[in-house]
């Protein structure tokens, strides 16, 4: 199985091509504002985009939440392709790739993990999921917290945090996964194992998540 998959949903611009078992990742910091150059992010993993869509059997893409033009055009630059190669689009929450990516560094059966991106410097993007072995279910829904909310969370010992949305003292705290920054690796692994199970994904279900209502007053 070959999956396609990006993740430019916030400072940092990822693609993935993963066949098999064999995955090639190429990541980029930018700043938060910049847009994705789609023939170099193509080029870095030596992928054809003329000719390779027509040998995936499926793409898939960080939804958010993150950043609202990254999300808007990433899905709307997908979905065209999509649409023309008759591919299955899978739209993957950036909460849930990277409790996946953080999965892979607790040797633990079972396990908490609690994920906070940051939304702005008040509050963040949050959601809770139980590690089951190789299965990841959320506690609660993807929603938006306050930062005095995260610090009581930090008080806990008996999980795992990730993301850069936290306070600073999560630094401090033992069971803090700061080697966890997020990329399309773990995007390509979920929409691997969801194509797998054999379920339709239907074009319009790949949407952005936002979470927060987009604000395009000027301060």
């Amino acid at each position: 199985m070959k999956v396609l998959s990006l993740d430019v949903s916030g400072n940092y611009s990822s693609i993935s091509l993963l066949h098999d078992d064999e995955v090639n990742t190429f990541t980029q910091t930018h700043d938060r504002k910049d847009r994705p150059d789609w023939d170099k992010l193509f080029a870095s993993i030596g992928f054809d985009s003329k000719e390779g869509f027509d040998s995936l059997d499926g793409m898939a893409f960080a939804c958010g939440p993150g950043s609202y033009t990254a999300l808007r055009i990433t899905a709307s630059f997908l979905k065209a392709i999509a649409e023309v190669k008759k591919l299955p689009l899978i739209a993957i929450s950036n909460l849930l790739s990277m409790a996946h990516e953080a999965s892979q560094w607790i040797d633990e059966a079972d396990a908490n993990i609690y994920v906070a991106l940051e939304a702005d410097k008040k509050e963040s993007y949050f959601c809770s999921y139980q590690k089951n072995n190789h299965k990841l279910t959320p506690l609660l829904a993807e929603g938006i917290m306050q930062m005095d909310e995260l610090l009581e969370l930090l008080k806990k010992d008996d999980c795992y945090f990730v993301g850069t949305g936290w306070p600073t003292a999560v630094e401090n705290h033992q069971q803090f996964l700061d080697q966890v920054i997020g990329s399309a690796e773990p995007i390509a692994i979920i929409a691997k194992q969801s194509l797998e199970t054999g379920e339709s994904f239907l074009l319009e279900d790949a949407n952005p998540i936002y979470l927060k209502t987009p604000n395009y007053k000027k301060s």
